[in-house]
């Protein structure tokens, strides 16, 4: 399958001088039609610059950012504009017009686009109907809630008919139950219309609940990339850990051999430990443990303190890695 956006060494900076700040560093990326990507970092990481790199509402010092193959850097401004309706944004502000009702704010991407009023409106109603907000066409956006306002958002998205949703932590500033409904919304977008989503966040709870694929930004680099269960089972780079498992990022003590143990919802059950302490006979500690739900699935990772012998430290490790679903290695 061809990827539908891909990214190719994206680099973007601002400022000149001593004053220059990189925001991306030679980012390469592929989605594919119908997923549900996640791009997430701590604040700083890039991640909003990279989502405005994608639709070209941030011009890329360097890099390729292509839809379907082709290279939107290269576009002329009304070639380019034709492509973005086909990627629409929603943001963490709503970035509702608040002079316009609901069914405007909605019918307003359609009159750019020169469809006739008759046939927006009744387009826009139907996505009311879609966001779950029929009886709300003639609301102003002081009269809304906040997941009010983002479901009028997503359905003023989608009035371009787009491929492409981008979400730039479109449900940071919801509460975790309006949160919820927000993204079983995008996912129900997702699965029934096709749309491919690309989902900015720092929360990890977004990406466990919906994503498919994952990619970890830091200081504006791609730091790790993969399925989400292999994500949270076995992060493999220190951001990752970081964002998984914060409490246990780093070793407690520079001076204690340790070793991170992660496992998948089949092995999250067993008593290895203690299986461990009497199989082998020798005694650790746990230093730390951290379980999440993924898709409905257990993830989990352990950190436990290891003997100074390396071949006792082998004979725990290989112990411990003969489980399956279990991945352990010293830290």
């Amino acid at each position: 399958m061809e990827p539908i956006i891909e990214l190719k060494n994206l680099t973007k900076t601002f400022g000149a001088g001593g004053g220059q700040v990189s925001a991306l560093r030679d980012v390469s990326l592929a989605v594919y039609p119908g997923e549900i990507f996640g791009i997430i970092g701590l604040s700083g990481a890039g991640k909003s610059t990279l989502v405005r790199c994608v639709n070209l509402l941030e011009h890329p010092n360097q890099g390729a950012v292509l839809f379907h193959g082709r290279d939107l850097t290269g576009l002329k401004e009304k070639e380019l504009r034709m492509q973005r309706r086909k990627i629409s944004m929603i943001f963490q502000s709503f970035n509702l017009l608040e002079q316009r009702n609901c069914l405007d704010n909605i019918c307003f991407p359609m009159e750019l686009a020169g469809i006739p009023r008759k046939e927006a409106k009744q387009r826009a109603m139907e996505l009311l109907e879609t966001v779950g907000l029929p009886d709300k066409a003639a609301a102003y956006p002081v009269q809304l809630s906040g997941g009010q306002k983002q479901r009028v958002a997503i359905a003023r998205a989608l009035a371009s008919d787009p491929e492409v949703l981008l979400c730039d932590e479109a449900t940071s500033a919801l509460d975790p139950k309006t949160t919820d409904a927000i993204l079983k919304l995008l996912q129900t977008i997702n699965r029934e219309r096709g749309i491919t989503i690309i989902i900015i966040t720092h929360q990890m709870s977004v990406i466990e609940q919906i994503c498919n694929r994952v990619a970890i930004l830091d200081a504006g680099q791609v730091a790790e990339i993969g399925a989400v269960e292999e994500v949270f089972r076995n992060p493999k780079s220190p951001a990752g850990r970081r964002l998984v498992s914060p409490s246990m990022a780093l070793p407690l003590a520079e001076d204690m051999p340790l070793a991170r143990i992660a496992f998948n919802g089949n092995a999250s059950a067993d008593p290895i430990i203690a299986s461990l302490v009497m199989d082998l006979g020798m005694k650790v500690s746990i230093m730390g443990a951290d379980t999440r739900n993924v898709d409905g699935k257990a993830f989990g990772t352990m950190l436990i303190s290891l003997p100074e012998e390396a071949e006792k430290k082998k004979t725990i490790l290989d112990y411990l890695n003969a489980f399956a679903g279990v991945t352990a290695e010293e830290v």
